[in-house]
């Protein structure tokens, strides 16, 4: 798949995500990357960078977006159809808006993403 194709996955992905969470996501770039940077070994997905919700104050600007990252190869290599790719890359979505709220892997992966 292009990169064009798999943004406009990762956009499908956020019209799944039900409008009381979407509204809350204030300052933030969603984007892709052809190749993740290596991390120990692991097979990484995704990947949010920024200050959780829950660690502001509130006078708390952000000078830049946070950003979420999703890439590319590594989830097409966990996807064997493109359908299991779409399921992937809206449950990656999913986890690092979950790491925006300021959730916890453990909490994450309680509910399945």
């Amino acid at each position: 798949m292009q990169i064009e194709g798999f943004e406009k996955e990762i956009e499908q992905a956020l019209k799944s995500i039900p409008p009381e969470f979407i509204e809350k996501l204030k300052n933030i770039q969603i984007t892709a990357d052809d190749s993740a940077p290596q991390k120990n070994g692991s097979l990484l997905l995704g990947l949010y960078h920024g200050v959780p919700l829950k660690d502001r104050s509130a006078v708390f600007e952000p000078l830049m977006p946070d950003k979420i990252t999703l890439y590319k190869q590594s989830l097409e290599l966990i996807s064997k159809t493109p359908e299991e790719l779409r399921k992937n890359i809206k449950d990656t979505v999913v986890h690092e808006i979950g790491h925006y709220f300021g959730l916890e892997e453990k909490d994450i992966r309680k509910r399945g993403y």
